[in-house]
């Protein structure tokens, strides 16, 4: 099966999500604010349609280039994490962060508590 591409761009907010046979990368970057509420739903649920068609075990999820993300959309992120762990055949989940932004240790650490057989969060080297 070939790669498939899904993205997601607006209001300052961009996802890019690639999807091999086993594996799902998304790179996040831009801020995550009011604008982008309803687009990181929809898309998160449009990556996790298409990682259960391939029978994805790991994703992925770059945040090193997301500058801001407010409570909203981390909301998106539990649902798709709840919507994960409760799945036939569940993935894990990597988040990779910004060591210099503090704001995604703390946020990332919630959502890592949700699922922590299946959540794990990676600092990047600086």
């Amino acid at each position: 099966m070939s790669d498939l591409t899904l993205e997601a761009n607006g209001g300052g907010f961009q996802a890019k999500a690639t999807l091999n046979d086993s594996t799902l990368s998304i790179v996040f970057s831009g801020s995550g604010d009011l604008n982008a509420i309803e687009l990181l739903a929809d898309y998160l649920k449009r990556v996790h349609e298409a990682a259960t068609a391939r029978t994805i075990s790991l994703g992925h999820c770059d945040f090193r280039q997301l500058a801001f993300m407010n409570s909203s959309c981390f909301k998106s992120f539990v649902v798709w994490i709840d919507t994960v762990k409760n799945a036939a055949a569940p993935y894990k989940i990597v988040f990779l962060t910004d060591p210099n932004l503090h704001w995604q240790r703390r946020s990332l650490e919630a959502l890592r508590r949700l699922a922590v057989s299946i959540v794990t969060i990676e600092i990047a080297q600086s």
